[in-house]
Protein backbone atom coordinates (compact mmCIF):
# COMPACT_ATOMS: atom_id res chain seq x y z
CA UNK A 1 0.00 0.00 0.00
CA UNK A 2 2.52 2.66 1.14
CA UNK A 3 5.09 1.29 -2.23
CA UNK A 4 1.81 2.03 -4.47
CA UNK A 5 1.05 5.94 -2.82
CA UNK A 6 5.11 6.20 -2.90
CA UNK A 7 5.01 5.08 -7.00
CA UNK A 8 1.85 7.73 -7.48
CA UNK A 9 3.52 9.99 -6.09
CA UNK A 10 6.45 9.65 -7.92
CA UNK A 11 4.20 9.35 -11.02
CA UNK A 12 2.66 12.67 -10.33
CA UNK A 13 5.73 14.72 -9.62
CA UNK A 14 7.29 13.46 -12.77
CA UNK A 15 4.77 14.54 -14.83
CA UNK A 16 4.10 17.89 -13.19
CA UNK A 17 8.03 18.46 -13.18
CA UNK A 18 8.26 17.73 -16.81
CA UNK A 19 5.73 20.82 -18.07
CA UNK A 20 8.56 23.12 -18.19
CA UNK A 21 9.87 25.80 -20.85
CA UNK A 22 12.26 29.01 -20.38
CA UNK A 23 9.68 31.48 -18.44
CA UNK A 24 8.20 29.07 -16.15
CA UNK A 25 11.87 28.09 -15.07
CA UNK A 26 12.08 31.98 -14.27
CA UNK A 27 9.00 32.36 -12.87
CA UNK A 28 9.26 29.51 -10.92
CA UNK A 29 12.45 30.27 -9.42
CA UNK A 30 11.25 33.59 -8.37
CA UNK A 31 7.85 32.32 -6.53
CA UNK A 32 10.20 29.53 -4.55
CA UNK A 33 13.17 32.39 -3.44
CA UNK A 34 11.88 35.58 -4.24
CA UNK A 35 11.38 36.80 -0.36
CA UNK A 36 10.61 39.90 -1.75
CA UNK A 37 7.53 39.39 -3.25
CA UNK A 38 5.76 37.30 -0.38
CA UNK A 39 6.73 40.21 2.22
CA UNK A 40 4.85 42.25 -0.22
CA UNK A 41 2.08 39.84 -0.20
CA UNK A 42 2.37 40.26 3.43
CA UNK A 43 2.67 43.87 3.73
CA UNK A 44 -0.77 43.72 1.27
CA UNK A 45 -2.69 41.42 4.33
CA UNK A 46 -1.12 43.81 6.93
CA UNK A 47 -3.26 46.55 5.12
CA UNK A 48 -5.97 45.06 4.92
CA UNK A 49 -5.45 43.43 8.33
CA UNK A 50 -5.27 46.84 9.59
CA UNK A 51 -8.41 48.35 8.31
CA UNK A 52 -10.49 45.82 10.04
CA UNK A 53 -8.54 45.67 13.20
CA UNK A 54 -6.59 48.79 14.02
CA UNK A 55 -3.50 48.11 15.83
CA UNK A 56 -4.88 44.81 16.95
CA UNK A 57 -3.58 43.44 13.96
CA UNK A 58 0.17 43.59 15.15
CA UNK A 59 -1.12 41.36 17.99
CA UNK A 60 -2.34 39.51 15.49
CA UNK A 61 0.65 39.65 13.59
CA UNK A 62 2.70 38.46 16.11
CA UNK A 63 0.23 35.44 16.88
CA UNK A 64 0.90 35.01 12.76
CA UNK A 65 4.79 35.02 13.04
CA UNK A 66 4.45 32.06 16.14
CA UNK A 67 2.76 30.33 13.71
CA UNK A 68 5.42 30.47 11.06
CA UNK A 69 8.29 30.27 13.32
CA UNK A 70 6.34 26.80 14.77
CA UNK A 71 5.72 25.61 10.92
CA UNK A 72 9.01 25.88 9.75
CA UNK A 73 10.41 24.34 12.84
CA UNK A 74 8.32 21.58 12.84
CA UNK A 75 8.11 20.75 9.14
CA UNK A 76 12.65 21.48 9.08
CA UNK A 77 13.39 19.87 12.41
CA UNK A 78 11.23 17.70 13.03
CA UNK A 79 9.24 15.98 9.55
CA UNK A 80 12.10 15.84 7.67
CA UNK A 81 15.08 14.77 10.11
CA UNK A 82 12.95 11.64 10.93
CA UNK A 83 11.17 11.04 7.91
CA UNK A 84 14.19 11.39 6.09
CA UNK A 85 12.53 11.23 2.48
CA UNK A 86 14.88 12.60 -0.34
CA UNK A 87 13.90 15.30 -2.21
CA UNK A 88 13.19 14.06 -5.99
CA UNK A 89 16.40 16.33 -7.07
CA UNK A 90 18.60 14.08 -4.75
CA UNK A 91 17.15 10.75 -5.43
CA UNK A 92 20.02 9.16 -7.51
CA UNK A 93 16.86 6.73 -9.28
CA UNK A 94 15.23 9.97 -11.10
CA UNK A 95 18.48 11.53 -12.00
CA UNK A 96 18.16 11.61 -15.29
CA UNK A 97 14.50 12.34 -15.15
CA UNK A 98 14.14 15.29 -12.90
CA UNK A 99 14.24 19.08 -14.66
CA UNK A 100 16.58 21.53 -12.44
CA UNK A 101 15.54 24.88 -13.72
CA UNK A 102 18.47 26.48 -11.39
CA UNK A 103 20.63 22.96 -12.15
CA UNK A 104 21.48 22.69 -9.09
CA UNK A 105 19.64 21.07 -6.13
CA UNK A 106 19.20 23.78 -3.39
CA UNK A 107 18.06 22.58 -0.22
CA UNK A 108 18.96 19.93 2.39
CA UNK A 109 18.67 16.72 1.11
CA UNK A 110 15.27 15.59 2.63
CA UNK A 111 12.01 17.19 1.06
CA UNK A 112 9.14 15.66 3.63
CA UNK A 113 7.14 17.94 4.67
CA UNK A 114 8.01 20.91 2.15
CA UNK A 115 8.87 23.94 4.55
CA UNK A 116 7.87 26.51 1.80
CA UNK A 117 4.22 24.74 2.03
CA UNK A 118 3.93 24.80 5.54
CA UNK A 119 5.15 28.59 5.99
CA UNK A 120 3.44 30.01 3.03
CA UNK A 121 -0.18 28.29 4.18
CA UNK A 122 0.64 29.14 7.48
CA UNK A 123 0.42 32.61 7.18
CA UNK A 124 -1.96 32.63 4.44
CA UNK A 125 -4.14 30.72 6.35
CA UNK A 126 -4.08 32.94 9.73
CA UNK A 127 -4.81 35.94 7.91
CA UNK A 128 -7.68 34.40 5.87
CA UNK A 129 -8.90 33.11 9.00
CA UNK A 130 -8.91 36.83 10.62
CA UNK A 131 -10.34 38.33 7.60
CA UNK A 132 -12.60 36.30 6.02
CA UNK A 133 -15.43 37.65 7.65
CA UNK A 134 -15.08 41.05 6.19
CA UNK A 135 -13.52 40.80 2.93
CA UNK A 136 -16.10 38.66 0.84
CA UNK A 137 -13.05 37.08 -1.97
CA UNK A 138 -10.37 36.32 0.77
CA UNK A 139 -10.18 33.03 -0.65
CA UNK A 140 -8.11 34.23 -3.85
CA UNK A 141 -5.00 34.94 -1.33
CA UNK A 142 -4.70 31.43 -1.26
CA UNK A 143 -3.40 31.62 -4.77
CA UNK A 144 0.07 32.50 -3.94
CA UNK A 145 0.84 29.95 -1.63
CA UNK A 146 -0.40 27.43 -4.33
CA UNK A 147 1.96 29.11 -6.68
CA UNK A 148 4.50 28.76 -4.14
CA UNK A 149 4.01 24.92 -3.40
CA UNK A 150 3.46 24.21 -7.22
CA UNK A 151 6.99 25.97 -7.81
CA UNK A 152 9.03 23.43 -5.47
CA UNK A 153 7.55 20.17 -7.28
CA UNK A 154 8.49 22.06 -10.87
CA UNK A 155 11.82 22.78 -9.42
CA UNK A 156 12.72 19.21 -8.49
CA UNK A 157 12.77 20.13 -4.50
CA UNK A 158 9.65 17.85 -3.52
CA UNK A 159 6.61 15.63 -4.35
CA UNK A 160 3.01 16.36 -4.48
CA UNK A 161 2.68 14.50 -1.06
CA UNK A 162 5.34 16.39 0.49
CA UNK A 163 3.74 19.92 -0.48
CA UNK A 164 0.20 18.11 0.34
CA UNK A 165 2.10 17.54 4.11
CA UNK A 166 3.36 20.83 4.88
CA UNK A 167 -0.22 22.65 3.52
CA UNK A 168 -1.95 19.96 6.08
CA UNK A 169 1.13 20.85 8.60
CA UNK A 170 1.12 24.84 8.60
CA UNK A 171 -2.55 25.23 8.45
CA UNK A 172 -3.40 22.85 11.81
CA UNK A 173 -0.98 25.06 13.16
CA UNK A 174 -1.80 28.64 11.73
CA UNK A 175 -5.96 27.71 13.20
CA UNK A 176 -4.29 26.42 16.70
CA UNK A 177 -2.01 30.24 16.89
CA UNK A 178 -5.70 31.87 15.36
CA UNK A 179 -8.09 29.80 18.27
CA UNK A 180 -5.47 31.33 21.27
CA UNK A 181 -5.28 34.92 19.42
CA UNK A 182 -9.01 35.11 19.18
CA UNK A 183 -9.84 33.73 22.90
CA UNK A 184 -6.90 36.88 23.72
CA UNK A 185 -8.65 39.70 21.91
CA UNK A 186 -12.40 38.56 23.62
CA UNK A 187 -11.13 38.34 27.32
CA UNK A 188 -9.34 42.13 26.66
CA UNK A 189 -11.37 43.50 23.82
CA UNK A 190 -13.81 43.44 21.27
CA UNK A 191 -14.04 42.26 17.98
CA UNK A 192 -13.77 43.85 15.31
CA UNK A 193 -17.90 43.93 13.93
CA UNK A 194 -19.01 44.04 10.19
Amino acid sequence: MINQIVMADTKLFLWLNGLHNDFFDFLMLQLSYNTWLFLSFIVLLMYLGFRVWNTKIFIGFFFCLLAFGVSDFTSSKIFKKNFKRLRPCHNQVLKDKVHLAGKKCWGGKYGFVSSHAANSFAITMFFWLLLRRYYKKMGVIFILPFLISYSRIYLAKHYPLDILGGAILGIIISYAFYSIFIRLIKNYSSVPQL
